[in-house]
Parts: C-alpha cells; sequence; structure tokens
C-alpha cells in the first residue's frame, strides 16, 4: 500500500533540497506526499497545501503580524494529519514554525524526521531538549552538527549538504556565453548581486547594494576597468521587484534567473547572508557578505545569537574566509571599497578562492538526498 507522508518546507531555500529528498524517495519507493512547499516541490510531486510564498517572513515582528495566519496553517496540517494518516513528518529546515509543529505532531502519535536541522549551535543549545522529546530522525547537513547531537542522545546522521547535487557544471564555453551578454569590454568585470530570496530583505538590502554599485562604477571607471552589474532573481520573486530599485538608483543593472550560472560566471559577488553565501563559495567566486534588518530585529538577535560571524561560510569554515558588514556597517563606502579590492586584486580574491577549498569536504559531497532518501525510508518500513 502507497504510503503518504508530511512534508513542511516554509522557505525558497527549504524547497530546493526538499524537492531532490522528493525525488529521491519517490525513485526508491512508492510514495506520496503532501504538505507546505515551492514550485520545485510542486514539481517533483508534492501535493501542496500550502506555498513557501505565503509562509515567507523575516523577524520577529514580522512573525507577530502573522500569527492568525499561521494558526490556520497550522489547523490545516493538523486536518490533513487526521484525514491523510500520513506514516511520518518531515521537517525541513525552517525552525520558528517546524519545531513547534514538532510537538504537536508528536503528540498525535506522529513519527517526526527533521532535515537540515535547525542552527542551534548559534541561537543556544536549550532547544536540544525539545528536539530529543520530539524528533525521531535528525538529518543533518554538516558534521559537527551530527557530533553534537550525538551527544545529547539524539538520534542524529549526518548525510551532506544537498547544495552539492544541486550545483550545475557549466563548461567553459556556457561560461564565456553568459559573459558575452553582459560585457564585450577586454577589461570587463561583472559583480554579481544576490540581495536575498526574501521580500523584506531585498526590500532592506538592496538599495544599499546599488549605491554601493554607484560608487564602485565610478572609481572603476577612473582605473579604465569596465563594471556590469547583474542581479541573481530569486523564485517567487517578479522582476518588477527589482526593476523599481533600479529605476529609482540610476544605475544600469542586469537581472538574470539563472543564478547558478551566474555564481559560476562573475569576477566577485555581494551576497546577502543565508544559504547562497554557501553556493557562491561552492563557485569559488570571491564575495563580501551583507545583512541588514529592522532595528528591533537586530537587537533582538543580537542578544540571542552566541556566534561571532554571520555567514555560513565562516561559521562553517571556523575561520574568516570573507568580509562580513552587518546592519549599520554596510554602508556604500565601505561596501564599494571591499569589492573593488575583490574586483582588481587578484592576489585577494585568489587567497579567498585557496580558503573555500576545504569546506567541499565540510559539507560530505555529492549523495545528500538519496543517503537521506534511504533513512527515512528504513525509519517507515
Amino acid at each position: 500500500m502507497k504510503k503518504t507522508l508530511l512534508i513542511i518546507a516554509g522557505e525558497t531555500s527549504g524547497d530546493k533540497h526538499a524537492a531532490l529528498l522528493v525525488e529521491s524517495m519517490k525513485k526508491k519507493d512508492d510514495v506520496r506526499l503532501i504538505g507546505i512547499g515551492g514550485d520545485r516541490m510542486q514539481s517533483a510531486g508534492v501535493e501542496l497545501l500550502h506555498h513557501v510564498r505565503e509562509m515567507s517572513v523575516m523577524g520577529f515582528s514580522e512573525v507577530l503580524s502573522k500569527l492568525l495566519f499561521f494558526r490556520k496553517v497550522r489547523q490545516d496540517l493538523f486536518n490533513a494529519i487526521a484525514s491523510e494518516k500520513p506514516a511520518a513528518v518531515i521537517l525541513v529546515d525552517y525552525p520558528g514554525f517546524n519545531l513547534r509543529f514538532a510537538e504537536s505532531a508528536k503528540k498525535m502519535g506522529m513519527k517526526v524526521i527533521y532535515f537540515i536541522s535547525p542552527q542551534v549551535w548559534a541561537w543556544g543549545k536549550g532547544r536540544i531538549k525539545k528536539i530529543r522529546r520530539t524528533v525521531d530522525l535528525m538529518l543533518t547537513v554538516f558534521k559537527f552538527e551530527e557530533e553534537m547531537y550525538k551527544r545529547e542522545n539524539v538520534n542524529a546522521h549526518f548525510v551532506g549538504h544537498p547544495l552539492i547535487d544541486e550545483m550545475k557544471p557549466h563548461s567553459d564555453s556556457e561560461v564565456l556565453d553568459f559573459r558575452r551578454r553582459f560585457t564585450t569590454a577586454a577589461d570587463g568585470k561583472i559583480l554579481a548581486l544576490l540581495p536575498g530570496s526574501r521580500l523584506q530583505e531585498i526590500n532592506r538590502i538592496f538599495p544599499t547594494m546599488l549605491e554601493s554599485v554607484k560608487l564602485l562604477s565610478g572609481e572603476l571607471r577612473q582605473s579604465g576597468v569596465t563594471l556590469e552589474t547583474v542581479v541573481g532573481c530569486a523564485p517567487g520573486i517578479d522582476e518588477s521587484v527589482y526593476g523599481e530599485f533600479v529605476r529609482r538608483s540610476g544605475i544600469t543593472v542586469h537581472l538574470t534567473r539563472d543564478v547558478d550560472l551566474l555564481m559560476s560566471s562573475a569576477d566577485s559577488a555581494m551576497v546577502t547572508s543565508g544559504t547562497a553565501t554557501l553556493e557562491a563559495a561552492l563557485h569559488e567566486l570571491p564575495m563580501l557578505v551583507v545583512y541588514k534588518t529592522s532595528t528591533l530585529n537586530y537587537l533582538i538577535g543580537r542578544s540571542l545569537v552566541k556566534l561571532n560571524a554571520i555567514s555560513l561560510v565562516n561559521i562553517v569554515g571556523q575561520k574568516d574566509i570573507v568580509k562580513e558588514l552587518v546592519q549599520d556597517k554596510f554602508k556604500p563606502l565601505v561596501a564599494a571599497s571591499i569589492v573593488k579590492d575583490l574586483l582588481i586584486n587578484n592576489g585577494v580574491a585568489s587567497e579567498i578562492r585557496e580558503r573555500y577549498r576545504d569546506l567541499k569536504k565540510i559539507l560530505g559531497g555529492s549523495g545528500a538526498s538519496d543517503r537521506a532518501a534511504d533513512l527515512i525510508l528504513k525509519l517507515i518500513q
């Protein structure tokens, strides 16, 4: 008899990772999946109860404004458990919602699987006790997470990071064709801007990125260097959102949906902190990591987060691989100076690429989704 599984991914990055996991499970067994996800999960065969675009919030104040909506989502999920009787619940990242839902699902007698661990090492380890009570199987994407959980008697397995499988290899000719679309100058440089996957992030961060580019372009022109700027557009965000900011800035900026190829082709990047920093590093793209949120969210976050670094590249690499500008330190003049160095100082860019080399080993190689699928299917047998 075909088993049904409930899967919940509340963000764009989770949608991408979960889609590969769903494809792996469907290849190995006859399973049906329902839940919350995005376009990629839907394409992989998940029957969506809610779309990730409905779930997107950033910061504590925005969560409060959507409390009634999230209450309705939880009730819809409870109804799905009652009517569909899934063999297990698979939670993908998105800890603010998923950790609370794990408790409820466990009380309803469900097996609970967590794929891509909440970053308890950043927010303090108090959540591990809750995870031990509510999660039957924790699938981690970093080796140090598995070790941390096992010390706390949590059933955890390191499967590797799905980013390795999601990366598309690009030939030299593809990269050359992409570059020629934007610059034909012999000395031309391409700067990638990745302002985040959520509308709230784009609204707060993209304008400062553009101001930085305006200053940078002028400086490089004086040095005889032509700069073209290409924005990697996030799934689910209409290009008009970016276009309005670009129009106000008064500078010329190109847009692309092929973010993977952009990362393979650009000379350097300005990247909003998040999973994209790991992707850029795997493409060996020298970058500046930036982040900005509301003052309230920043003050609350600073009081809770236990880390000195904000980018996953620096956290996972356990050293200062790339520079970070956060909140008030993210100023156009400072950002322009750092990115200029990345673009014209070959020594700086080469050193960063050298520091990236160990990341692939740390992330566990290819096959993360297959390993995760095997462990999930074994649990629900």
